[in-house]
């Protein structure tokens, strides 16, 4: 006849009442609690000086005013034309042909050749007189002979008179055109002189007008970098104010974020005391309250299946595995 082995496994009384006095009203009581909301803040708004920082940034002007004015140098820039230096116009200068050389004869010249004159003149009349004393002398007074000599000494006085004038005439002609030429020459570099004065004139005022327009051309590129560089000094202090700022506000923050933890774990409390509770229901160690019986005489394989089903203990069938 075969062997019967019977194993019997059963809660222990104790942990029974545990779980159905302690641990099942409690869940039950956590299970009935209405939702309770966090009515607290949660982000940390700006602070004042983010506040003071964001108006900075909205009352920028972008140096509006100073590009403003780089803008209108830079257009009247565009139509800026510099003044043309023409060539100098040398004035009319009167030619030797055409000077009047009247007005540079010397006023002594008729009194030389007057006096010139009067001299040949009395030479000619003293030789004639010797002529005539020689031919009377010789009976020849009123001859052919004689008439042909004194027509002779009439010619060469007469020549020397006219050499005298000529020459004379040639002389104070000459120098009358010397000074004639002397005046023209003075009146060529005075006008030389003049039309370079005049050139750099022309040349000193266009220069003047460029520096001006290179002045006023830097003058706007200093307004523009002086903007730039005001826009650039007031975005670093605006940014470093709101960094400041942040900073306050993480701090706060910090503390928003604490408040919620400490609600958020009095919210989770009572299951910490569940999740405990729990625990302790579970700690049942294996095997207990468990039963068997064997029959028969299979002996030790029997009792092999009988420590195994122990060793499932509450574990396999208790409310809360170990």
């Amino acid at each position: 006849m075969g062997s019967k082995t019977t194993t019997t496994q059963q809660m222990p009384e104790f942990q029974q009442k545990f779980l159905e006095e302690t641990v099942l009203p409690y869940a039950t009581d956590i299970a009935q609690r209405e939702f309770t909301p966090y009515t607290g803040e949660r982000v940390a708004g700006m602070t004042d000086l983010q506040q003071q920082a964001l108006g900075g940034y909205g009352a920028l002007d972008m140096g509006g005013q100073e590009y403003g004015l780089a803008s209108d140098v830079y257009g009247r820039l565009s139509s800026f034309e510099a003044p043309e230096a023409q060539a100098a116009q040398v004035g009319e200068v009167g030619s030797i042909a055409g000077a009047d050389m009247g007005r540079y004869m010397s006023p002594y010249t008729e009194g030389v050749i007057e006096s010139g004159l009067r001299d040949i003149g009395g030479a000619q009349q003293m030789a004639l007189g010797q002529q005539q004393a020689r031919a009377q002398k010789a009976g020849a007074f009123g001859g052919s002979r004689h008439g042909i000599a004194e027509a002779e000494t009439r010619k060469a006085y007469g020549q020397q008179a006219a050499d005298l004038v000529a020459r004379e005439r040639a002389n104070a002609f000459r120098n009358a055109q010397q000074a004639a030429q002397f005046d023209i020459t003075g009146q060529q570099q005075r006008a030389l002189a003049e039309a370079g004065y005049q050139q750099q004139a022309a040349l000193a005022n266009q220069q003047a007008a460029l520096a001006g327009a290179g002045i006023q051309a830097g003058a706007a590129a200093g307004l523009g970098n002086i903007a730039g560089q005001r826009l650039q000094s007031q975005l670093a202090g605006l940014g470093a104010q709101m960094q400041a700022g942040e900073q306050q506000r993480m701090l706060s923050q910090a503390g928003l974020d604490a408040q919620y933890a400490e609600f958020a774990r009095q919210q989770d409390f009572p299951l910490t005391g569940l999740n405990a509770l729990a625990t302790a229901a579970s700690g049942i160690p294996s095997g207990y309250g468990t039963t068997t019986q064997s029959y028969g005489g299979l002996g030790p394989a029997l009792g092999a299946v009988g420590s195994l089903g122990m060793g499932l203990g509450p574990r396999g069938f208790g409310f809360f595995g170990g």
